[in-house]
């Protein structure tokens, strides 16, 4: 064994020269690798470390660095020097600054961004920033525009969105409260505290579960959706048909309308992943009502009631504990024709846990429910659902 001194700029780096002095490995070097090696690029100079590497000097830029017999008998190698190199280059087209390899990942480099931060990035997507496809981020800069943008409109950016969503941040209000808003949203200004807010994210809202039938065609669907009046919702805004027969199948009491609007949007998305099956194309149901998603098969029933009773348990656990004397009631007069009248004497208008059919238009009376109901999936109907409890 002889030992020989090898240059090199960074001994750690991978794809660098490895651990020097290196020890010359005893045995011949044999023709066939010799002539492989030159044919790829490279002059083979000894057998180092053991009997599997050898030391390779690149004819490009006539810097040395070890190789598998292998890697020269049955691949191209690779000159890690001039791989650098090029990276180098890249990093200047991008207008980035190289910094070096990043120990952790050996796709991925460490550049300095033109306003003195430091980013990592992989080597794939420099490339593309100078080829003009992409343009760079930075982190720290992000973040500071963001919490300008925050205070500009009374919040305060804690954090990342703690659950995951990269279009939202963590903020919190003047007043304390804490809430998910997309970036965009505060951006401009197009936020409210669901804490002291005067908006609707701010007042009590309910996610509903509506059955809808239209006769004429014979057409049965569901829809879940999330208003501060759900029957006002059906009645007025959905455009339905005359003829249509809508069912307020259940309703959950929501504390603000930002947790119902959010709440609704993941269970839909959810559906929408686990069970696309149920999910009625728009073209279905597009001459029946103004709507464009949220259209569920009657099949779906099932699923949706256990979305619903997910959503309530969420609710109930993070409220503590909620009576049904606390939640902002819901009902509806059988005798008046104003969908928005208020009942001479609510308790007498219960429904049962499925409430009754009515026309779009038109009023029947509904069966009064039992006090001893054994469940009230619905104590919103209780009362009327265009005046709060």
């Amino acid at each position: 064994m002889s030992n020989t001194i090898l240059y090199s700029d960074d001994i750690h780096a991978p794809l660098s020269v490895s651990d020097l002095p290196l020890v010359i490995h005893p045995g011949p070097i044999q023709d066939h690798w010799a002539e492989a090696a030159c044919g790829k690029g490279f002059d083979l100079l000894a057998r180092v470390r053991d009997r599997l590497h050898v030391a390779l000097r690149c004819q490009t830029c006539r810097r040395i660095h070890i190789s598998r017999v292998s890697v020269v008998m049955s691949a191209q190698p690779l000159c890690p020097h001039c791989v650098e190199a090029r990276w180098c280059r890249t990093a200047l087209t991008a207008n980035l600054t190289w910094l070096g390899r990043d120990p952790g990942h050996r796709h991925y480099g460490r550049y300095g961004l033109p306003c003195g931060h430091e980013v990592r990035r992989q080597f794939a997507f420099v490339e593309r920033i100078a080829a003009g496809a992409v343009a760079v981020r930075c982190e720290a800069c992000l973040v500071q525009r963001e919490e300008a943008e925050a205070a500009g409109f009374g919040w305060e950016r804690l954090d990342r969105d703690p659950q995951g969503n990269t279009s939202y941040r963590l903020y919190r209000h003047a007043c304390g409260h804490e809430q998910r808003i997309a970036v965009a949203n505060v951006r401009w200004g197009q936020c409210d505290c669901a804490g002291c807010g005067q908006s609707w994210t701010a007042k009590p809202s309910y996610i509903y579960l509506l059955d809808i039938r239209h006769p004429a065609t014979g057409r049965h669907v569901l829809k879940v959706g999330y208003s501060a009046r759900p029957v006002k919702r059906h009645k007025h805004q959905l455009g339905l048909p005359k003829d249509a027969i809508v069912e307020v199948l259940r309703v959950v009491a929501m504390p603000t309308g930002h947790d119902a609007c959010a709440r609704e949007k993941a269970a839909h998305a959810r559906l929408k992943r686990q069970h696309p099956e149920f999910i009625v194309p728009a073209p279905e149901y597009r001459d029946l009502m103004n709507v464009v998603s949220e259209i569920y098969r009657p099949e779906a029933l099932s699923i949706l009631h256990d979305t619903l009773d997910r959503i309530e348990a969420e609710i109930t656990e993070a409220a503590g504990c909620r009576s049904p004397e606390a939640v902002s009631a819901l009902s509806r007069t059988a005798s008046s024709t104003d969908p928005e009248a208020t009942p001479s004497k609510p308790e007498s208008l219960t429904l049962t846990g499925s409430a009754c059919r009515i026309p779009a238009r038109t009023q029947i009376h509904r069966k009064p429910q039992p006090k001893t109901s054994p469940r009230d999936r619905s104590p919103i109907l209780r009362h009327h659902p265009g005046r709060p409890g």
